[in-house]
């Protein structure tokens, strides 16, 4: 099978997002939450009074997928639901202070994975995407790959 000239690059990048995700998920899944719990808290705390419809659309998802996450993050008081002043048929989602709390954890967690990577490689992205890339298991299947300019 031959290798397209940017597979390495792909899959460097593959396996330098699923570094960076995986800090925070270890981290969510102790509330017994998922990555989806993330990302919705993550926009709701990013951009207080979205309504449901504009995150859905900020996400890219359906309303069918939203219902259980919104669920969950009401049940655990991280977000608050409000009706729109504007228009009371619109509701709108705020994280709480517990809800803020989680979401500078999940940052707090991520930022210092960025910093302490680039304390090591300096700023230079294709060596940080290396060395986040690096600390997968999987990643030892394909260094071959990269490409000896």
């Amino acid at each position: 099978m031959s290798t397209n000239k940017n597979d390495y690059e792909h899959m460097l990048f593959y396996f330098a997002y699923k570094t960076f995700v995986t800090t925070a998920d270890d981290i969510i899944e102790q509330y017994g939450m998922s990555r989806q719990h993330h990302r919705f808290l993550f926009f709701i705390n990013k951009l207080p009074g979205i309504t449901i419809k504009e995150l859905l659309q900020t996400l890219e998802i359906s309303k069918q997928g939203s219902h259980a996450t919104l669920r969950t993050l009401k049940e655990k008081e991280l977000i608050i639901e409000q009706i729109s002043e504007q228009d009371r048929r619109v509701k709108q989602l705020f994280a709480t202070e517990k809800g803020n709390a989680l979401i500078n954890e999940l940052n707090y967690a991520q930022d210092h994975l960025l910093q302490t990577i680039q304390q090591k490689v300096g700023n230079n992205w294709y060596d940080i995407m290396e060395a986040l890339a690096n600390q997968r298991d999987g990643f030892k299947h394909i260094e071959h790959l990269k490409r000896q300019d």
